[in-house]
């Protein structure tokens, strides 16, 4: 990496143009990933319909054409500041925090502007923008905030591997199970470091946009102020919207024509826990290949940590061979760069098989079965409406049993979860309180409005 690529780029005339806008607020949106970039896409362009202040950063996590560029050129997000993060995960997140942190003391200290950061989901980015604003007395806007994955507890698993072994499991038995609330647990650091992000994100946030009710019953409990907290959806139900009126120019079945006409099974997998280790890996690889060798079509979209997996354990022949022997029913190739194209593929396909959080919600909200390849969800509100089923990845049998049962099931196309007009809900309110208190951030006698009853007279 040169020392050019570690440099923060700025957009020429990026400061003139802030020094001559009037504008008191900085509404700050923050990217990185694509699931970044589509779900802030929405907020982004509402700012700017209402003639706010916006400046989009982008931290350079995910900066190549089919993961974000594109993405950005499709929904006409323009990159102010590219922080140009570099390293391994600490250094990522050393670095948002410093050279944020100082590009948000030059706006309010040079410049005299509040920022307002938006940061989204529990992503490296949110964790560590929110830090660079808390610590200059900054208070962010969480979109998309109190996500905490809902695991099975140890008894409901144990009974399940069980009943399996012993030719006892029933697809709708366990379906039916996974939607009592009274199995589930919180705690897990899974996934990883997401977990992690998104509950560290919480005390330095002034608004909470929690997507369903589930999640601010989750803030509520643990202690966050009622009146900072509203349930508005999430911003991806908007972005589909948009999307959907671009998919007549989708060229995914050109990239993919073995699968058009046919009910597959559309698949992304990357987390670190079922990639970085071997035993997960390949319980959902040898599923997949069951699959295909079962007749179901699949479309298998490779990431970089899938692709490394399939590398670092030997899969590369066994991929390759599999396109040759079955190239009527299996596909595998690169990420669609355009979301209109994911869109598209969506929306005909039969399935979803994922451990993305996103893709869970897209597929509730186009009507479309999900399997995730998990031993949770941290979008548990899909399982328990039946949207969306758990398939441990421990063994492929059970993969592939759970996987037939969802495909082009008619009682998982369940009714959108998330709302629509989100970002607008988010834009209000955010509005709302920085009219009424001035900013987001607030020690506690200004939050519990005490400053009436300053006395220092003796």
């Amino acid at each position: 990496m040169t020392t050019e690529e570690k440099e923060i780029f700025f957009r020429k005339n990026f400061w003139q143009e802030i020094q001559e806008n009037e504008q008191k607020y900085a509404h700050i949106i923050m990217i990185a990933t694509k699931p970044d970039i589509i779900k802030q896409a929405p907020l982004y362009l509402e700012l700017k319909k209402r003639g706010e202040l916006v400046i989009l950063i982008h931290t350079g996590q995910h900066f190549d054409y089919n993961l974000s560029k594109w993405v950005l050129s499709e929904f006409g997000m323009d990159v102010d500041i590219n922080l140009n993060i570099f390293g391994k995960l600490h250094k990522k997140y050393s670095l948002i925090i410093e050279r944020l942190g100082n590009i948000l003391v030059e706006l309010s200290e040079e410049y005299k502007k509040i920022p307002i950061p938006y940061v989204h989901g529990d992503t490296l980015t949110a964790t560590t923008a929110d830090k660079a604003a808390f610590l200059n007395k900054f208070s962010v806007v969480h979109v998309e905030a109190g996500i905490r994955t809902l695991t099975p507890n140890v008894e409901f698993f144990h009974k399940l591997f069980q009943d399996f072994s012993t030719g006892k499991f029933n697809w709708n038995t366990y379906y039916k199970s996974l939607q009592d609330e009274s199995i589930y647990e919180l705690g897990s650091i899974e996934p990883y470091p997401e977990q992690f992000d998104t509950r560290g994100i919480e005390p330095s946030t002034g608004f909470f946009a929690a997507p369903v009710k589930l999640y601010k019953k989750t803030l509520l409990a643990e202690g966050f102020p009622k009146e900072k907290i509203k349930v508005v959806g999430n911003t991806v139900a908007d972005a589909i919207e948009i999307s959907k009126t671009k998919v007549q120019n989708s060229k995914a079945f050109e990239l993919y024509p073995n699968m058009k006409g046919k009910k597959f099974i559309f698949i992304t997998i990357h987390r670190r826990e079922n990639t970085e280790k071997k035993e997960r890996f390949l319980a959902i690889y040898y599923a997949i290949k069951k699959l295909i060798q079962n007749g179901v079509p699949i479309c298998f979209l490779w990431l970089y940590a899938s692709e490394w997996a399939i590398d670092t354990y030997g899969l590369r022949d066994d991929i390759e061979a599999l396109k040759k022997d079955y190239p009527d029913t299996f596909a595998y190739g690169p990420a669609l760069a355009h979301h209109a194209e994911v869109v598209d593929m969506l929306q005909n396909a039969g399935a979803v098989m994922t451990d993305s959080g996103s893709m869970q919600e897209e597929a509730n909200i186009l009507w479309v079965p999900c399997i995730t390849v998990r031993f949770w969800s941290d979008r548990a509100e899909t399982i328990l409406a039946g949207a969306n089923i758990i398939a441990p990845p421990i063994n492929s049998e059970l993969i592939v049993k759970i996987a037939e049962g969802a495909v082009n099931n008619q009682n998982m196309r369940k009714e959108n979860l998330y709302g629509k007009d989100v970002s607008k809900k988010i834009v209000d309110a955010v509005l709302e309180i920085i009219k009424k208190d001035g900013k987001l951030f607030q020690f506690d006698d200004e939050r519990l409005d005490l400053e009436q009853y300053f006395d220092w007279k003796i």
